[in-house]
């Protein structure tokens, strides 16, 4: 937790300190306002639930593709503000250099147009092989996740040289970038076996989450049709808030199947006609209480777009109905 208290009529800074605090929050709120502090206990949701010591912040640096400086190999978190001139986090040399990166945050950093650049064979995913936790907010320019070569140079691949990139990512969390128009492409799908947590909000040009069958073709180069059920056997929470143009969760002879599923977030998706996850408390044929269920809260808005949404599984919305939220 970081703790940051300010004398208001210094106008400044008394003490910022990052940590955990042996007092509860409510007791430290207390305790400094009653002496004229102002408080502020930063939200711990926009960091990792346990901040590794290994961390490294770059705020406001004009950093860029020639830049030289060098970063210790083992770093274990990596946040950037406002570095205007990054392109990809590949084009910054010291990060080709670190392979133990759990956690990387990108904010408000207007040149980035992707988070890794793979069209080059010189470039490398190793420095996300143990990713667990990336959040990206306030990019305008971003447009692709991972850039990788022209689809006619991909399609002459295997699907073994593409490598698993976001094999360990546990948490993903994608706001306020704009220029985004697909999440996933397809085979990207395959390395998010460990996602837990999937929140995007407020990316107004986003129209699908998962690239269709179509893209995968051109990245197999071959024509098998792939299986028409895929896994997020660990996603835990699905949260999609302000997305006016998002159409599609994945294309539309896909089904999304979700065991560990247990909590559905949609607000302001109205352009959204069709949810394709499988849960199991669909196999419950009998009905069980809600608390033998391991699933915890539904929760919409407005009530009209859950009316006219369609789903799979032809009974969804009456199995649901017992951890239905309206907003």
């Amino acid at each position: 937790m970081e703790l940051c208290v300010r004398r208001p009529s210094l106008g400044m800074t008394i003490m910022e300190v990052t940590g955990v605090l042996e007092m509860g929050p409510d007791d430290v709120l207390k305790v400094f306002k009653n002496q004229g502090f102002e408080v502020q206990l930063v939200d711990e949701m926009r960091e990792p639930p346990l901040l590794p010591l290994k961390d490294v912040i770059l705020s406001g640096c004009p950093i860029g593709r020639e830049d030289p400086a060098e970063l210790p190999s083992d770093v274990l978190s990596l946040r950037i503000f406002k570095c205007h001139n990054i392109r990809s986090l590949s084009d910054m040399l010291f990060f080709q250099q670190t392979n133990e990166l759990r956690f990387c945050s990108i904010n408000d950093c207007r040149g980035i147009e992707s988070v890794l650049d793979l069209s080059s064979q010189s470039q490398s995913c190793t420095p996300f092989v143990n990713l667990e936790l990336l959040r990206l907010e306030n990019l305008d320019k971003l447009h692709v996740l991972v850039k990788v070569a022209e689809a006619s140079i991909v399609s002459t691949l295997s699907s073994q040289s593409i490598p698993a990139i976001f094999s360990n990512l546990k948490s993903f969390h994608i706001e306020g970038c704009s220029n985004m128009k697909q999440l996933f492409p397809f085979h990207l799908v395959h390395d998010l076996q460990n996602l837990e947590d999937l929140i995007i909000r407020g990316c107004g040009q986003i129209e699908e989450i998962i690239g269709s069958e179509e893209e995968e073709e051109n990245h197999k180069g071959n024509g098998t049709q792939a299986p028409t059920s895929f896994s997020l056997p660990k996603l835990k929470e699905l949260e999609l808030w302000y997305l006016p143009e998002l159409k599609r969760i994945c294309s539309s002879n896909r089904e999304m199947v979700c065991n560990s599923l247990r909590e559905i977030t949609v607000v302001e998706c109205t352009n959204l006609k069709r949810m394709p996850m499988y849960l199991p408390l669909f196999q419950d044929t009998h009905q069980s209480a809600p608390s033998a269920h391991p699933f915890e809260k539904i929760r919409i808005y407005p009530k009209e777009w859950w009316e006219s949404v369609k789903w799979d599984y032809p009974n969804a919305k009456e199995v649901l109905r017992p951890w239905l939220k309206w907003f």
